[in-house]
């Protein structure tokens, strides 16, 4: 992680900031609490140490991070045994970062890869346990305050500010993209706006995932500087509408604090996300690159030939004259030899002429090819080509070890592909297990005598968006591991027939909210797909028909089945779609003109997931919205010939 050194001015507004962060954090510490809301100077601290690049540097870092941030204790009016100890807690902090980082990734790191993301994060989960416990324990001796909710409180205010700050001292070399800055703004403004809407301090609605979208747009299309500086903003924005009572986590019963804690969890898990998605990405644009190179460099004219012509005749005594010559094949012929040819080449030239083939000329400097044949109606003259292959075997050479290079870049993504593989099969784990966990303490809360009726309605609120968390991180997952699979023999039979009865009899409650008819037509075979795919397949384009139809309209399944595939139709009878619409309908997130002012819930991710899973079985997807009205979707997968339905 080495760094050029810090001007004498860079030093001092570096310390002037720290000190003013922590005067910040003092400020809005809750009252009668121990430790601030937010801690801004621990991620300034950090990228304070990242910036010093010797260990001298270092030391006098650690040093200005402890009268900082211990002065700004002391001005905002804590007593100075505590603030000397916050001081020290906070420099501490940012020491184990920092060597957390050249202990997993060395002195040059960088955020390239999805590998030093996790090493990033391990990292700041080092140092907010260390400050958790250092100051957690300052608290209990000095001013006698409870140790474990200080401690949990103040790493989760202290790692979220980590991830917030301390990237932008570890961005990685730039990497052009193809977003425009228009399609930067937009994102941009919609990111804005839905924090305004969540958020705002008259929204109390449990919304807080709905700004996890459009930050994995950010992630996946534009720079990783962009989305650093925009995961910081948006992260404070969040943070003050939170602390001045609007927002998911403003609810009866909560005071500023445990309101504050909320919010620190959820804007650690916010960071951290873009910090993850924004690197994979920036690893994944970085081995196209270099692929790309690779491809040009081998597709490329990389072998020229150099050609000389001759034209010879042969003399009574046997001897050879040079009639014309290109200046190639002059280049090529002995110096000072003038119109009489003699030596090596014109003995090979004598050779290949008698229908040896051609003859090669091998010396310390180059290798020479040389051909010969005889011109019709000219007895003594005949025709010789000259070919220098030394460049063409230095370029053989040169192919030989592309290759090697190709070969080698093949393994690199094939290993980029596992690493991607494993992080989809890691945050499955990790987002899955602790939503099933809450959906499950959920049901075990409804079912408890103990709870109020409004008890019990906080309760539902939190089982819903769990629900829809779920739901959400599914759909990311599905696009994350995005990738068609052929379909082999080994890949699962599915009954379509128990498929299609399971989604209607799922989506029925929600058909007949709204009066509309939901049938079946026909009956399908036995497709060959993974039962799983399946069902999220038609769930997802029954749920969207039924969504789309207006109240008293119907809904139709029709399934067929041809000699090698299985069809399955759904049509609704709602308003249809545009050819702009249609052209669009199956790219991730988008959502047609009008339905955000409609009030038309979504993310845009739906009939993306239908297209990827599809594909990723061998399958067809196609949408259509004859007139005068409705749209239908018609989806194709190969059909399974070992059983029947």
């Amino acid at each position: 992680m080495s760094r050029r050194p810090l001007p004498w001015w860079g030093w001092l507004i570096a310390v002037v900031l720290i000190f003013l962060a922590s005067v910040l954090g003092v400020r809005v510490t809750p009252p009668g609490g121990e430790v601030a809301i937010w801690w801004p100077a621990a991620g300034l601290s950090v990228l304070l140490i990242l910036l010093a690049p010797t260990g001298r540097l270092r030391g006098w870092a650690l040093v200005a991070i402890v009268l900082s941030t211990g002065l700004a204790n002391a001005v905002a009016g804590r007593p100075l045994p505590v603030a000397g100890a916050f001081g020290v807690a906070n420099a501490l902090e940012a020491l184990v970062v920092v060597l957390v980082l050249v202990r997993l990734g060395g002195r040059e790191f960088r955020l390239r890869n999805l590998a030093a993301a996790m090493q990033f994060t391990i990292a700041v989960l080092a140092g907010a346990l260390t400050i958790g416990v250092l100051v957690g324990a300052a608290v209990v001796v000095l001013e006698g305050g409870g140790f474990l909710p200080t401690a949990v409180f103040v790493a989760a205010s202290h790692m979220a500010a980590v991830f917030m700050i301390a990237p932008f001292g570890l961005l990685p070399p730039a990497i052009p993209v193809r977003a425009t800055i228009a399609e930067m703004t937009i994102q941009a403004v919609i990111l804005a706006g839905i924090i305004g809407l969540v958020f705002h301090p008259s929204v109390h609605l449990p919304l807080a995932f709905l700004p996890f979208p459009v930050l994995a747009w950010a992630a996946f299309r534009f720079p990783i500087r962009v989305v650093v500086v925009e995961t910081l903003l948006a992260s404070m924005a969040m943070l003050a509408l939170t602390v001045i009572g609007g927002g998911p986590f403003d609810r009866v019963g909560f005071d500023l604090t445990q309101e504050a804690a909320l919010a620190e969890t959820f804007l650690v898990i916010f960071a951290g996300f873009a910090i993850v998605l924004s690197t994979a990405q920036y690893e994944l644009r970085a081995t196209t690159r270099q692929l790309v190179a690779t491809s040009r460099l081998l597709s490329g004219s990389l072998v020229e030939a150099s050609v000389g012509l001759i034209i010879a005749e042969r003399s009574d005594d046997g001897a050879l004259q040079v009639v014309w010559s290109n200046p190639t094949a002059t280049a090529l012929l002995p110096p000072g030899s003038g119109r009489r040819w003699e030596g090596e080449t014109a003995d090979a030239a004598r050779t290949a002429l008698t229908g040896a083939g051609a003859v090669t000329l091998q010396s310390d400097t180059r290798t020479i090819t040389v051909a010969a044949n005889r011109i019709p109606d000219e007895s003594d003259r005949f025709a010789v080509q000259l070919v220098d292959v030394t460049d063409t075997l230095r370029m053989q050479a040169a192919t030989l070890e592309a290759e090697r290079e190709k070969e080698a870049a093949r393994s690199t993504r094939l290993d980029l592909e596992r690493q991607r593989g494993d992080f989809v099969a890691t945050t499955s784990h990790e987002l899955r297990t602790p939503i099933t966990s809450i959906v499950g303490f959920c049901e075990l809360l409804s079912s408890s005598d103990a709870l109020g009726d409004q008890e019990r309605s906080w309760v539902e609120v939190i089982d819903r968006n769990a629900v829809r968390l779920s739901s959400l991180v599914e759909d990311l997952l599905t696009l994350g591991a995005s990738g068609a699979r052929p379909v082999e023999s080994s890949t699962p039979d599915v009954d379509l027939n128990t498929q299609i009865d399971e989604v209607v009899t799922a989506a029925s409650v929600l058909a007949a909210k709204k009066d509309i008819v939901l049938s079946t037509v026909g009956r399908a075979g036995i497709a060959l797909a993974e039962p799983g795919d399946v069902n999220r397949i038609l769930t997802n384009l029954v749920a969207n028909a039924i969504k789309f139809t207006p109240r008293g309209g119907s809904v139709t399944i029709t399934s067929t089945v041809t000699d090698a595939a299985v069809s399955v139709v759904v049509a609704d009878t709602g308003p249809g779609m545009s050819e702009e619409t249609l052209a669009h309908a199956f790219d991730r997130f988008y959502r047609a003109p009008g339905m955000d002012r409609a009030a038309v819930p979504g993310t845009g991710l739906g009939l993306a997931i239908v297209a990827e899973l599809v594909e990723r079985n061998g399958g067809s997807v196609r949408l259509e919205s004859p007139a005068p009205g409705g749209t239908r979707a018609t989806v194709e997968l190969p059909r399974s010939v070992g059983r029947e339905a």
